[in-house]
């Protein structure tokens, strides 16, 4: 089989039309909703992996989202904007799958190497399940802070806060080598894995050491920072995405409430107060709609930038509209069974995930050399 070799891989911004990624979007809203989400998120409180594995089956063999913005010779289907309405549509509904961690960050990783990743490649878009172990013990990706070696065959070191470590098949690692940081692969049965507590049920993470563990090299001379960076940069945009779905489901069942909450014989979405609120609500969420759809329209000239200011964005507002969504919501948005709280707990871990919205405006000050 041939496969694009390393750094020849262009992630492309779209294969499918508009009305064809609108039919796309339903299709996954539907297959989530249909497996009972949000509200089943629940039911992982207590879940060792946080994974619905029916649900991944589902949404990765049957439709085909686990191959979305992979190389055509992986089976791959769809760019960015795919990538974009599919991390959209599963924020919203906060389906527990692991479409940006495997799908994106890692295929996205693996689609900049050469033809040696290609079987890792394949599958991923079959629905196997791959973890990034690219972050340091803050959970960030940062090149001078990696904390695995390696020799070349061997890998060596410990990764916290590896997402869906738990129920990865294989791990996308980066590692200092002599001649600095490559790619590797090592397979989850060579490494020791630690489930992690996590706020968000949905979002599980593992830590993972890797103690003189068989790996698979994937680049040389150093050329992993450039390939996990770009990867990266995509992954903050799907995560953006997610953030935007999330966003919006919180504004549109609170719109809902606010129209049928009635106090002093009037509903409460007539109070100017309320009114006030939902407006700067709205502009949360379009704020970062604009902000995607920028990109997505205009294509990728300075994805690391955008990267970063969306993710920024995202990561506030989110936050935000999630605790508005509780405060409108009164007594019942502070419940158990209630939704609220369930976006709120996404909202945080999207935060932090690499990188929440201080570090990011860090690093778009020195990407425009401010």
């Amino acid at each position: 089989m041939s496969f694009e070799s390393a750094t020849s891989f262009e992630l492309p911004l779209a294969a499918l039309d508009p009305e064809e990624i609108a039919d796309l979007r339903a299709t996954v809203r539907s297959a989530a909703t249909e497996s009972g989400y949000p509200t089943a998120v629940l039911e992982l409180e207590k879940s060792e992996t946080g994974l619905d594995l029916s649900l991944w089956s589902l949404l990765a063999q049957d439709i085909g989202l686990s191959a979305v913005g992979l190389p055509e010779s992986a089976g791959g289907l769809g760019g960015l904007a795919e990538i974009l309405a599919v991390a959209e549509e599963l924020g919203a509904t906060l389906a527990p799958v692991p479409f940006i961690t495997s799908t994106v960050l890692c295929g996205q990783v693996l689609a900049a190497c050469d033809e040696s990743a290609a079987p890792f490649l394949e599958r991923i878009a079959g629905g196997e399940i791959a973890a990034p172990a690219v972050t340091n013990a803050r959970g960030l990706w940062s090149a001078s802070d990696i904390s695995c070696t390696s020799d070349g065959e061997k890998v060596s070191g410990t990764v916290r806060f590896a997402p869906f470590g738990a129920s990865a098949t294989f791990f996308v690692v980066a590692a200092h080598t002599d001649s600095g940081i490559d790619v590797f692969v090592v397979e989850a049965s060579d490494a020791h894995i630690n489930g992690l507590p996590s706020m968000d049920f949905s979002r599980p993470s593992a830590t993972v050491t890797f103690d003189s563990s068989p790996a698979v090299r994937l680049t040389t001379g150093g050329n992993g920072e450039s390939v996990i960076t770009q990867a990266v940069d995509v992954a903050l945009m799907a995560v953006a995405a997610d953030q935007l779905g999330g966003s919006q489901a919180c504004f549109d069942m609170t719109l809902d409430y606010i129209k049928v909450r009635r106090q002093f014989n009037r509903e409460i979405g007539s109070f100017q107060a309320i009114k006030h609120r939902m407006a700067d609500a709205l502009m949360l969420v379009e704020m970062l709609r604009s902000g995607l759809e920028k990109v997505t329209s205009g294509g990728m000239q300075e994805l690391a930038a955008d990267a970063a200011m969306n993710k920024s964005w995202g990561s506030d507002s989110y936050i935000a509209m999630t605790a508005e969504a509780i405060q409108l919501h009164g007594g019942i948005g502070f419940t158990w069974e209630h939704t609220a709280h369930l976006y709120f707990r996404r909202a945080r871990y999207d935060a932090a995930f690499l990188g929440d919205g201080s570090f990011q405006r860090e690093r778009l000050a020195t990407l425009l050399n401010w």
